[in-house]
């Protein structure tokens, strides 16, 4: 499994037609990053492609608050003992990493920009991925 967050921009697609959902870079062509599963009879749960190739549960990815940290996904935490809850305390998966710190990432970015703002490409960017959080046309 890869280390590194799929490159962006990220853009949700979909069709609601077919009941479609997902998070995909157009970078390099389409590339997901996220979509949706069904988990049982009542829920769902994401998917995230960790490496290039498939689209990987996140009941698979999961990382625990009890045990063994190295424990990841259900199935391996069912069969270690010290993992006697299974409360999750994160995805292993970049892109869950970086979508879990996406706010403190905007709330980062409008700090720097309102304590040192200059006339710039860097701080254009920012300005622009900030009104893009905020759902306002950058």
């Amino acid at each position: 499994m890869s280390g590194q967050h799929t490159p962006g921009p990220w853009a949700w697609f979909g069709n609601a037609t077919c009941n479609s959902l997902y998070l995909a870079t157009v970078h390099s062509g389409r590339r997901y990053v996220m979509d949706f599963t069904r988990w049982g009879m009542r829920g769902a749960q994401p998917r995230f492609q960790p490496g290039k190739g498939i689209m990987v549960d996140a009941k698979d990815l999961l990382q625990f608050e009890v045990g063994n940290q190295s424990v990841v996904g259900v199935d391996a935490a069912k069969k270690d003992p010290s993992v006697y809850r299974l409360d999750v305390r994160g995805i292993q998966c970049a892109d869950a990493r970086l979508i879990a710190a996406a706010p403190d990432l905007l709330e980062a970015l409008r700090g720097v920009v309102r304590v040192a703002d200059r006339a710039t490409v860097e701080f254009e960017a920012a300005r622009a991925a900030i009104a893009k959080a905020e759902g306002r046309a950058p």
